[in-house]
């Protein structure tokens, strides 16, 4: 089977423990990938929410440094690519996409967007939680400045990716006021089956549909399940369902936010991903959908809009 896994928080946590990508300690460790057909892995720099200007291009350069160390070194196991022509192209079974988690990397330069796309970035949010240069994560319902507006027109010149998990609902409809190419929310899950603020909305949800968009699902246990404890299959299942009542068949894809949140012990490392795979089976879901789900949307969208 094969896996498209648009968010992880690997980066961070192997740069911080100093631990190299082979590991027995994080969600991800491209040994626990090797089982699948296929595992393609986007790698988020999370940038946190205290840093600003230089020392968020700081935080950046260190993480960044971390994930080039690491695919030179495990280059026999991982390829790391860098555009939708790389993605159809590659020959490896593990492939890495690196990402960015939080918009203040840019530093308030649009500059930086064409910057970090000719350093690999192929995706990135708009905001973390709290608010930064272009506009307001879900702490507050704020929408996007207007160097938050030029920031999206500039990442799909370029080939980037717009990530919108993570931006508050005002910032949500300022996004699609401006976006010409498909949004992603890379791991967010349904608000009207688990009521996270995280979540999107069913009216966002059609949105994504209508723009050939992308929504991962995300394995938080407090965005699968209003009782965290009650995390599980069936209720990430939930999740699915009820996107597919919204005509998301070509929109659900995966969004693990491994290693950076807690996951229930079903979905407790990445090699769980063909538990899940089968548990899908069992509630008879057709297999090319379950297909779609894991990979092939994903898939789909990478390598026509990341340039």
């Amino acid at each position: 089977m094969k896996v498209f896994d648009m968010h992880c928080d690997t980066l961070l946590g192997g740069s911080h423990k100093q631990l190299d990508l082979v590991n027995d300690q994080l969600h991800i460790s491209l040994d626990k990938l090797g089982g699948f057909s296929r595992y393609v892995q986007c790698f988020a720099v999370f940038i946190p929410d205290q840093f600003r200007g230089q020392d968020a291009i700081d935080f950046f350069d260190r993480t960044f440094s971390y994930y080039q160390v690491q695919t030179k070194k495990y280059a026999d196991k991982m390829e790391w690519i860098r555009s939708g022509k790389e993605l159809e192209e590659s020959k490896k079974p593990i492939t890495g996409i690196l990402t960015i988690e939080g918009g203040c990397a840019l530093a308030g330069d649009l500059s930086r967007v064409k910057l970090l796309k000719e350093q690999g970035v192929a995706m990135m949010t708009l905001t973390w939680n709290g608010p930064n240069e272009l506009g307001c994560g879900t702490s507050k319902n704020e929408g996007l400045t207007e160097f938050g507006k030029e920031a999206i027109r500039e990442m799909e010149r370029v080939g980037m990716l717009v990530d919108l998990s993570h931006i508050s609902d005002a910032g949500f409809e300022d996004a699609c006021s401006v976006a010409q190419k498909p949004l992603i929310a890379s791991h967010s899950n349904s608000r009207a089956v688990c009521g996270h603020i995280r979540n999107v909305t069913d009216a966002q949800f059609k949105e994504y549909v209508k723009r050939g968009g992308l929504v991962g699902l995300n394995y938080a246990k407090d965005f699968i399940c209003d009782d965290p404890q009650k995390a599980d299959f069936e209720w990430l299942y939930r999740h699915i369902e009820h996107f597919l009542s919204l005509g998301g068949e070509k929109v659900i894809a995966l969004g693990s936010d491994f290693d950076g949140t807690h996951v229930p012990e079903c979905l407790s490392s990445a090699e769980k991903n063909a538990d899940f795979y089968e548990y899908l089976l069992k509630k008879n879901l057709n297999e090319d959908l379950v297909r779609d789900i894991f990979f092939e949307n994903a898939s789909r969208v990478f390598k026509e809009y990341v340039l």
